[in-house]
């Protein structure tokens, strides 16, 4: 199977970020909320320092990324969602204050979805066409309400390593192997402690020759909070600069594949009963 990647190229990656900064800690404890304050500052490091690293270190390799943005980070960050922006990066939903569709009622999804792309248009003057869903939790009757917003892509599911649709929507698949979290995610008391950059480094090196390889699309996905730290930048900066160079490997932001497959891709479209959990006999 071959995929007609943007340009010819044999392959493609895309570079995403998740600003979810506190929003994920302050959903995760809504209903008992305590005194800690450990975890939040660790994450408000991303849109104190991470963001800027991060922002300057796609300047220097003219990378552009696409960034999934809480709206709950939207409203109360305005300033550092506007410099994303700024710098020519596209903005898309995740969420409102990072709450798995999975625990919503259908109208209240919608509710959040609609504040959140609100908030998102106040800076970017578009809509949001996009949508990542906040750890990756997934339901079927989420993509009804995204037809209703205009999203016209989602990328949170694992169904392939090349973009497909879903009940019309274009899938623009993540994959847990090339996301930072379980690398690098530690807020204390876990059972072992975060990787090494070259460790990280290495994976995601081995990630991407084998998407280049075998055609495939390799889907990073950084945290701010997390990939922000200096050491981490240089780590990134290093490898991707060879890729960003390499003319078998294109480099589209999330929408613009999503755009590309739905003028060249190939392939099927999964039904909504398809998705959900089958029946048995």
């Amino acid at each position: 199977m071959t995929y007609p990647w943007p340009g010819g190229a044999r392959a493609a990656v895309c570079f995403t970020l998740d600003f979810d900064g506190e929003s994920p800690y302050l959903w995760r404890t809504r209903n008992n909320p305590g005194d800690a304050v450990g975890e939040l500052e660790q994450r408000r490091y991303g849109l104190r320092r991470g963001i800027m690293n991060l922002l300057s270190m796609m300047d220097n390799l003219g990378l552009r990324a696409t960034v999934f943005v809480p709206g709950w980070i939207t409203d109360r960050y305005p300033d550092q969602v506007a410099e994303v922006h700024r710098r020519g990066h596209e903005l898309a939903l995740h969420g409102w204050c990072h709450e798995p569709p999975t625990t919503l009622a259908r109208d209240e999804l919608h509710r959040t979805l609609v504040r959140a792309a609100d908030a998102l248009s106040a800076i970017s003057g578009e809509r949001p066409t996009g949508y990542r869903s906040p750890s990756w939790d997934m339901n079927a009757a989420i993509f009804p309400v995204l037809h209703e917003l205009g999203v016209d892509y989602d990328s949170s599911l694992m169904g392939d390593d090349r973009p497909y649709l879903v009940d019309g929507l274009v899938e623009v698949p993540v994959d847990w192997a090339t996301d930072d979290a379980p690398y690098y995610r530690y807020v204390g008391g876990d059972p072992r402690p975060p990787a090494t950059t070259p460790t990280l480094r290495g994976g995601w090196a081995a990630e991407i020759a084998a998407a280049k390889q075998h055609g495939t699309l390799c889907m990073l996905t950084v945290h701010p909070w997390i990939s922000g730290r200096p050491a981490r930048v240089a780590a990134l900066e290093a490898l991707l600069a060879p890729v960003v160079e390499d003319h078998a490997v294109c480099m589209p932001t999330v929408r613009e594949l999503a755009e590309h497959h739905r003028k060249h891709g190939e392939g099927y479209d999964v039904s909504l009963e398809r998705l959900g959990r089958p029946e048995h006999d």
